[in-house]
């Protein structure tokens, strides 16, 4: 028989019935499972798995409460680096094709072969192996929770990756050296940001300037401060935000724009930790901790053969590195932060809170979002002040999104017809442009079934200008 013992990954049994439980329980420890955990009500799956973290989980497929299924389901999105392997009497090919395609690692039909089960778990114990070896090269770890979860209670997520990043802020709270965020417009670097900054658990403020609209004598001027003289106009001493943030954090934003000039003087400013006031020859000790972010690529900041960015003040600024993914690789998070901006959007608006059916959360995920969550908060907002429903209309974001399970018709490679699939051959003789227009009206609504919004973009028209049409033809 196998032996497991060397394995130190829990194993989790999930079945409604105490004596299945039982006999595999049973079986795991006969093959040297140290770990076994057993779960007969699959309601109490999420509290279980919140306390481990990392497993392996075999899951029976019929149970009342919740599904076999719909516990996959939910798996996928909160825990998708663990292995779950099916175990039903159920022998139909459907069912175990659904279960694989919604991720289950294995599908095992009772009675189940004892062989047959060890080489189940052999797989799913190096599967889960590989994971973590990988994750863990990413600096992302599922085997502990956050020490202080309430420092990114405003960052809506449940991706790996996102709380990789969090277990990885924490893992820097005690330093003090600068900290760089990478990540698109719209990916939430400012709250990360603040993260970074109540997780240190610094006396002092937290100060953000956004230095990419900042000529060089500015941006000495705001982060520098001034003395009495310095310049024309210049009536009084006035202290720079790095002064404001002392005991703090210094936030700077689109730090890739800075000028050649400007990141001399920040160089100086994070390498040596002194400044000087414009008109003054006194240095002055930077006591603030530095955190910047821009929305260009680690390759395009450390370009130095282009001059975009000065190679010593990217390694400088870039002690601790955080890479913020995309929405578009966080789609579990879609209809989380879309939620959460309807609410915010019907509380502004004075609305009753609405819902986000599935067609509207579908179309959502479909998308690829470009502009992050701003784009994202674009949309729902919008949606949101058109409402006059108790449910979000689809239709109030298709014209606004390209919806990724219809191809435009701008997307289709033209191809001159045939001699055989000639225009009089198609439409029994040869068609005026208003026939043409007629046919393909009628073309797109049927591949659209009759969904107007996505129609008018198959024909490259607005809505109204499609509803316009199709009202005229009513009264013709």
């Amino acid at each position: 028989m196998l032996n497991f013992s060397h394995s130190k990954v829990p194993v989790v049994l999930v079945d409604d019935e105490a004596s299945e439980l039982d006999a595999y329980g049973f079986l795991l420890t006969s093959m040297g499972v140290n770990q076994v955990v057993q779960v007969q009500d699959s309601r109490r799956l999420p509290a279980v798995m919140a306390e481990l973290g990392v497993c392996v989980l075999f899951l029976d497929l019929n149970m009342p409460h919740k599904s076999g299924l719909e516990v996959l389901k939910e798996l996928r999105v909160t825990h998708p680096h663990i292995p779950v392997v099916i175990i039903t009497a159920n022998s139909e090919i459907e069912s175990a094709v659904e279960c694989l395609k919604q991720g289950a690692h294995d599908y095992l039909v009772k009675p189940i072969n004892m062989n047959t089960f060890a080489s189940a778990l052999r797989n799913a114990l190096e599967i889960c192996a590989l994971r973590n070896e990988v994750l863990t090269l990413k600096g992302v770890s599922f085997n502990r929770n956050l020490k202080y979860p309430e420092h990114f209670q405003h960052i809506i997520t449940q991706n790996p990756t996102m709380i990789g990043l969090f277990q990885y802020i924490e893992s820097i709270s005690t330093s003090r050296e600068p900290a760089l965020i990478l990540g698109e417009t719209g990916t939430g670097k400012e709250l990360i940001s603040r993260a970074i900054h109540h997780t240190s658990g610094l006396d002092g403020p937290f100060v953000t300037v956004d230095v990419a609209g900042l000529d060089d004598n500015l941006f000495s001027d705001t982060l520098f401060g001034h003395s009495k003289g310095a310049y024309t106009g210049a009536d009084k001493h006035r202290e720079g935000l790095v002064e404001k943030a002392a005991g703090g954090s210094l936030f700077l934003d689109e730090i890739g724009d800075l000028s050649a000039a400007s990141q001399v003087k920040l160089l100086r400013l994070v390498q040596e930790g002194i400044f000087y006031p414009l008109g003054s020859d006194r240095p002055q000790t930077c006591r603030a901790r530095i955190i910047s972010a821009t929305n260009k690529s680690r390759n395009a900041l450390a370009a130095v053969d282009q001059a975009q960015f000065r190679s010593d003040l990217f390694f400088r600024l870039s002690t601790h590195l955080i890479q913020v993914p995309p929405l578009r690789e966080r789609k579990e998070d879609i209809p989380l932060i879309a939620a959460y901006l309807r609410d915010q959007a019907a509380k502004i608006m004075g609305k009753p809170v609405v819902e986000t059916g599935e067609q509207f959360a579908a179309v959502l995920a479909a998308h690829p979002f470009p502009g992050n969550i701003r784009e994202l908060k674009t949309y729902i907002y919008d949606a949101v002040a058109q409402s006059t429903d108790t449910r979000l209309s689809v239709d109030t974001i298709l014209d606004r999104l390209t919806d990724a399970s219809t191809v435009s018709q701008s997307q289709v490679p033209y191809s001159p017809p045939t001699r055989d699939a000639a225009l009089e051959d198609l439409m029994g003789g040869f068609p005026t442009l208003s026939a043409l227009t007629e046919y393909a009206i009628d073309q797109a609504l049927d591949r659209t079934d009759n969904n107007q919004s996505q129609a008018a973009r198959l024909l490259g028209i607005s809505k109204q200008a499609l509803s316009k049409r199709l009202k005229n033809r009513d009264k013709s």
